[in-house]
């Protein structure tokens, strides 16, 4: 009875070790995957943006002795209350309100998000504007067209007036062949209809490369992509994580911007030429207003 018993206590035993073994064996070969990193999240920068753009310039117009308006970058526009009527479209009385945004740098017009860009293809710009005209608040239109003039200290003969109609995300620009007349004060051109005004020169052929955007470290959904060039003045905004065509060999800045729910900001910026269709790998960088201000200012 006690050889059973010592046969049983080895029997177990030498189950157990096996046993441990293999245990110790499969603890050894499973792999370990790594925990999935978080990307940073961040707010739509579109309210930082709006924080920092122009402001639309209001004028009233009282008689002919104040119809030309004069707005804060140069801008001119004159006398258009004859051409002016209202919703029924009879002619109107003074005093009306003309309302007036300038955008004369890259800077203004990233944070309006207003690309120069037509039809996908990349256009040369000298300024925009946008002008309307209200009487006790309710919109005007025109039937005749009034003039307006952008200041230049080296005005283009070959600028040609785009208009702008905003679909909603962004403004789609299309050519009106008409040109400019070059006066000693910069462009003087006329329109009979109120919105986005461009000066600008299509120089875009349809040809060129892309950009892409990923990060391994952020979610780039609800960032700011924009793309500048300085040659011709261009700001593109990049939606959806990849450019238009930009043409190969132009020299360009790239900017994203971002702001997390904290309120602080976040940025990458980087300088290269346009080649081939790429992908870049960003990581955004904590940021302050001023660094971001100076760096837009400086395009």
């Amino acid at each position: 009875m006690k050889k059973m018993n010592l046969l049983t206590n080895r029997i177990a035993a030498i189950l157990f070790i096996v046993i441990t073994i293999s245990s110790l064996s499969c603890k050894k070969d499973r792999i370990e995957l790594p925990e999935e990193e978080e990307l940073n999240e961040y707010n739509p920068i579109n309210s930082y943006l709006d924080s920092k753009k122009q402001e639309e310039q209001n004028f009233e117009i009282t008689g002919p002795s104040n119809d030309t308006i004069v707005g804060n970058q140069g801008t001119r526009i004159y006398g258009m209350k004859s051409c002016l009527r209202d919703a029924n479209g009879d002619t109107i009385d003074y005093p009306f309100n003309v309302h007036l945004v300038e955008l004369y740098t890259p800077k203004d017009m990233i944070y309006w998000q207003m690309p120069t860009v037509a039809n996908g293809n990349i256009l040369e710009t000298d300024g925009e504007v946008r002008i309307r005209s209200t009487k006790s608040g309710q919109d005007l239109s025109l039937n005749c067209p009034f003039s307006f003039e952008i200041p230049n200290s080296a005005p283009n003969s070959n600028m040609k007036i785009f208009k702008g109609t905003d679909n909603g995300t962004f403004v789609d620009w299309a050519n009106t062949n008409s040109s400019f007349n070059i006066t000693s004060y910069g462009y003087l051109g006329s329109t009979s209809s109120f919105g986005w005004l461009n000066a600008d020169i299509q120089v875009g052929t349809g040809s060129g490369s892309t950009i892409g955007f990923a990060s391994q470290t952020d979610d780039l959904t609800n960032v700011g992509i924009f793309i500048y060039m300085p040659a011709t003045q261009t700001v593109m905004q990049v939606y959806n994580l990849t450019s238009g065509i930009i043409p190969n060999g132009t020299a360009i800045k790239i900017i994203l911007m971002a702001q997390d729910a904290s309120g602080q900001l976040f940025s990458y910026t980087e300088s290269r030429n346009a080649s081939v269709n790429t992908t870049i790998t960003v990581s955004l960088s904590q940021t302050t207003d001023a660094d971001l201000t100076n760096y837009l200012n400086a395009l």
